[in-house]
C-alpha cells in the first residue's frame, strides 16, 4: 500500500492548498490563520494567533509531523521566518535569496521588457511621484495598502514605491518554474480573470477579491516568465498579476487562483507533472467581505457544502466557512463563494447572485458596481 507524503502548510489561510494537496494524493497538515470549520475537517490543522504573526508560525510548524513544507500568501513577506522552518524541513518552493529579487519591483523593472514587461515603478528618491501612479507597499498581499498616490505622497516614503497605473482587465496567470537548473523554462498551467475591488463582494479599492478560469488562447506575455526564472532562480508555483503586456507582481509561491484552475481543467496541478487539459467549464470563486459586524450563525446555506468538504473534487458552493458564533469585523473576509458556467459573464452574474442572497441573510445593503 502506497503511503501519502506528508506536506506541511503554512500561511495566512491554507485550506485551498490543503485541498489541492489531497487532490494531487497528498497528506496536509494546516498552520494557519483561521483554522477554518472546512479546513479542520480536511487534515489536522493548527491556528496561528493574529497577534503571533508570522513569527508564531516558527514555533507551530515543530508540532507538525516530519516531511517537506509550502507556504501560501502573505509569508513571501517574512523571509526570515522562511528560513527558519526551512532549517528543519525541505522547502517545496522559493526561499529567502530568490525572494529578494522578485519582491523587489526595481530589480523586475530593470528585466527586458520583449514583448511584454514588469509595469514601470519610479526611482527612490528622485523628483516627484508621478501624477496618477498607485501607491503599494514593498511588502503588501491581497491588494492591502495599495492606493492611488497623491501630492502629499514624497518618492522616499519608507516601505513603499510607486507603480504606473495601468487601465485595463487585471488577469492572472499561474506557472510552474521547476525542475532544478539548468532546465528552469516555466510552463503555464492557467490563466483567470481577477476580481479587484469588486464593490457588490464589499471589497476596498484594488483588494484582491476572486478569480474566474480562462482559456488560455495566446501568451499574454512572451518571454517574460522565461526571463523571470532564469535571472531569479524562481521555482515551483508562482503567479504572474497583469493588464494587458504589463506585469503588475509577481506572487512567488501557491497561489488563490490554483484551485480555480483545476475544479476548470480537472486535474490536479500540485502533481508533479500535470499538464492541463482544455477547459469543460468556466469556474469562479469571490470572497465575500463583511460590511458589517457579523455573528457567525450556527447554521446556513453553507451548510451542505460544509458536510461535503472532504470531497476535494466536488465544488462547493461555499468555503473557507468561519466556525459558528465566530465575530467578524467589517473588512475581514467571510468565506468564499463558486460557481461555474458555460461563459465568463454567467460565471460572474452567478457568483454576484450569490453574494446578493449573502447580502440579505446578513442584512447588508447590496451595494451598486460591476465586477
Amino acid at each position: 500500500m502506497n503511503v501519502a507524503t506528508p506536506l506541511l502548510i503554512v500561511g495566512a489561510s491554507g485550506r485551498a492548498a490543503a485541498a489541492s494537496a489531497l487532490r494531487a494524493g497528498f497528506e496536509p497538515f494546516v498552520i494557519d490563520l483561521f483554522a477554518d470549520a472546512d479546513t479542520v475537517r480536511l487534515c489536522p490543522t493548527l491556528k496561528c494567533d493574529p497577534a503571533d504573526y508570522p513569527h508564531g508560525f516558527i514555533e507551530l510548524a515543530k508540532r507538525a509531523p516530519p516531511g517537506p513544507w509550502m507556504y501560501t500568501g502573505g509569508l513571501e513577506n517574512h523571509p526570515e521566518v522562511i528560513a527558519a522552518i526551512s532549517q528543519t524541513r525541505e522547502l517545496w518552493g522559493n526561499g529567502p535569496d530568490v525572494l529578494k529579487l522578485v519582491r523587489d519591483p526595481w530589480f523586475l523593472d530593470s528585466l527586458p521588457k520583449h514583448n511584454a514587461g514588469f509595469a514601470a515603478v519610479s526611482a527612490r528618491g528622485e523628483g516627484s511621484v508621478p501624477v496618477g501612479w498607485v501607491r503599494k507597499p514593498l511588502a503588501g498581499a491581497g491588494g492591502g495598502g495599495v492606493r492611488v498616490a497623491t501630492n502629499a505622497d514624497r518618492p522616499d516614503d519608507a516601505g513603499v514605491y510607486y507603480q504606473m497605473f495601468i487601465k485595463g482587465e487585471p488577469e492572472s496567470a499561474v506557472f510552474t518554474g521547476g525542475p532544478e537548473p539548468p532546465a528552469r523554462a516555466p510552463v503555464a498551467l492557467g490563466r483567470t480573470l481577477q476580481l479587484i475591488g469588486t464593490p457588490w463582494l464589499h471589497a476596498r479599492e484594488f483588494q484582491y477579491a476572486g478569480n474566474v478560469s480562462r482559456q488560455w488562447t495566446t501568451d499574454p506575455l512572451p518571454g517574460w516568465p522565461a526571463d523571470l526564472c532564469e535571472r531569479t532562480g524562481l521555482t515551483g508555483f508562482f503567479g504572474l498579476d497583469f493588464i494587458g503586456h504589463h506585469v503588475l507582481e509577481v506572487n512567488p509561491r501557491y497561489t488563490a487562483s490554483v484551485e480555480v484552475l483545476e475544479f476548470a481543467h480537472g486535474v490536479p496541478l500540485l502533481a508533479p507533472d500535470t499538464t492541463p487539459s482544455p477547459a469543460s467549464r468556466v469556474v469562479g470563486k469571490a470572497v465575500y467581505y463583511a460590511a458589517v459586524p457579523i455573528i457567525f450563525p450556527v447554521s446556513g446555506p453553507w451548510d451542505e457544502s460544509l458536510r461535503h468538504c472532504t470531497d476535494v473534487w466536488r465544488l462547493p458552493e461555499f468555503a473557507d466557512i468561519p466556525h459558528a458564533s465566530s465575530l467578524i469585523e467589517p473588512g475581514q473576509p467571510v468565506f468564499t463563494l463558486f460557481a461555474y458556467a458555460a461563459t465568463e459573464a454567467e460565471c460572474v452574474n452567478q457568483l454576484k447572485a450569490k453574494a446578493d442572497a449573502c447580502d440579505r441573510l446578513f442584512g447588508v445593503p447590496t451595494p451598486e458596481g460591476d465586477p
